[in-house]
């Protein structure tokens, strides 16, 4: 997802997104005013623009941290890059900058260096920003190792499959469930956590074939559990690239 746009934020507007801070900043002290004025006495209003300035650098600090990260990983990989959309980039700054786990931090840094690359194989869709922000560092590595088993399982049975049939014009493809003992090893609420951002689903394949038309699994959904497509793209989209691992 790639944005350009001509226009530039003109000084009312700029003046405009100050004042918005200075709201927002105030909005966010409302809860400890009582406690800063007893503190405070009548420096009450100083510690206050204080501790608003405090916040808006440290937030700043942070900004500039996440994106020399991207600008290395970027440049280690020789990658041109182009403008965000806002609405996929904002998102991805406001997350990222609050992001202590350093795993889940290099997440963030690979999803808007992929954003940004013109040569990546597909889209990074708006809602994988608010997807990783509700990971825990456990879920989002089970997503990556299910992946990569997953991968490697539907390649070797369509190379199987090919080879035990010659006459085939292409390689047939099976979606291939995550393996027992990986699934096993997994709390079930992780489980039901990835199904509710629809990472993962129960449901396998599907026949079309039914007279009434109706989606019918073939695949007992109780004994498996599979990766969804979106799931395959997010876990794509969160990768850094080959050169930068």
């Amino acid at each position: 997802m790639r944005w350009s746009c001509e226009d530039e934020m003109t000084p009312d507007e700029f003046e405009l997104a100050k004042e918005a801070t200075k709201e927002l900043v105030k909005q966010t002290l409302a809860p400890v005013q009582e406690i800063v004025r007893e503190l405070s006495g009548p420096a009450a209003t100083e510690v206050g623009l204080m501790l608003g300035d405090f916040f808006r650098v440290w937030r700043l600090k942070r900004v500039v941290r996440y994106l020399e990260d991207v600008q290395q990983i970027a440049s280690d990989a020789g990658l041109r890059l182009r403008p965000v959309a806002p609405r996929l980039l904002f998102p991805i700054l406001d997350a990222a900058t609050l992001e202590d786990d350093v795993e889940l931090h290099r997440r963030w840094v690979a999803l808007l260096t992929n954003a940004a690359r013109t040569d990546f194989e597909s889209d990074i869709l708006p809602s994988f920003p608010d997807i990783l922000k509700q990971l825990t560092p456990a879920e989002a590595q089970f997503l990556d190792e299910i992946h990569d088993e997953i991968n490697q399982d539907e390649m070797e049975s369509a190379a199987k499959s090919l080879n035990e049939n010659p006459n085939l014009a292409q390689s047939p493809f099976m979606k291939r469930p995550v393996r027992g003992p990986k699934l096993k090893s997994v709390h079930p609420i992780v489980i039901e956590s990835l199904e509710r951002l629809m990472l993962v689903t129960r449901t396998g394949g599907i026949d079309f074939t039914s007279d009434d038309r109706q989606l019918v699994n073939t695949f007992a959904p109780a004994n498996h559990l599979y990766m969804t497509g979106l799931g395959k793209a997010f876990v794509r989209a969160c990768r850094l690239p080959a050169t930068s691992r």
